[in-house]
C-alpha cells in the first residue's frame, strides 16, 4: 500500500520521464542499497540498509538499528536503486511486509540502459569515471565481511562493509546525475 500523502507525485510525470522527479523534488528522493546474507530472499536476511538522503548517509545494521530504516523509507516517496526492482525491494518487502512501497521507484539498472550503459553498478561506475576506495569488492565480499562481523565481532569487517555500502549508495546519486545529463541532452 502506498502513502496517500504523495500520490500526486505518481501523476506528475509520465512513465518514461519519472527520472525528472529528482530534478523537481530532490528532497523527496532517497538512494537505497541493501547488503544481505546471500541471494535468496526466502533463506537470507538483510544485514545492512544504506540510505543516502539530502546529502547524508546512514547505515542501518541488523542487530543494531535495522528497524530504524523503516521510518526513513516510509517517509520518503521516491526510492532510487540499482537493480532494486529484482533485489532490494523484494528483500525489503519480505523483511518489512507492513512497509509502504515508494510512490515512484527509479531503478538505475533500466535508466542506464536507456543511454547505452550496460553491466552492473561497478562496471558502469568505471565506465563513467567514478573511483572507489573499495575497488574490487562485490556482493560476495559483503557477505563474507558480514560473517566476520557476526561470528568474530570483527569491527574492521563491519567498518569495511559500511564503507562498501556507502560507496554503492552515494555512487547511485552520481550515476543518476550522469544519466540525467545524457537524457536532457537527448531532449535538448
Amino acid at each position: 500500500m502506498e502513502c496517500p500523502k504523495y500520490q500526486w507525485l505518481k501523476f506528475s510525470f509520465n512513465e518514461k520521464e519519472t527520472w525528472k522527479v529528482y530534478l523537481e523534488f530532490p528532497e523527496k528522493c532517497l538512494f537505497v542499497d541493501i547488503e544481505t546474507e546471500g541471494l535468496s530472499k526466502e533463506k537470507n536476511d538483510i544485514t545492512l540498509i544504506g540510505i543516502y538522503k539530502n546529502g547524508v548517509y546512514n547505515a542501518y545494521i541488523k542487530g543494531i538499528n535495522l528497524e530504524s530504516a523503516v521510518d526513513v523509507l516510509e517517509a520518503t516517496p521516491v526510492w532510487i536503486t540499482f537493480g532494486g526492482e529484482n533485489f532490494d525491494l523484494p528483500f525489503i518487502k519480505k523483511k518489512f511486509p507492513f512497509l509502504n512501497t515508494p510512490i515512484i521507484h527509479l531503478d538505475l539498472f533500466f535508466l542506464t540502459r536507456r543511454i547505452g550503459l550496460k553491466g552492473g553498478l561497478k562496471k558502469i561506475e568505471k565506465a563513467i569515471g567514478i573511483a572507489r576506495e573499495t575497488d574490487g569488492m562485490n556482493g560476495y565480499h559483503a557477505v563474507k565481511l558480514w560473517q566476520r562481523w557476526e561470528k568474530e565481532k570483527d569491527r574492521s569487517a563491519l567498518d569495511t562493509l559500511i564503507t562498501y555500502n556507502k560507496e554503492d549508495v552515494i555512487n547511485l546519486k552520481l550515476v543518476l546525475e550522469y544519466v540525467i545529463k545524457k537524457l536532457l541532452n537527448k531532449e535538448g
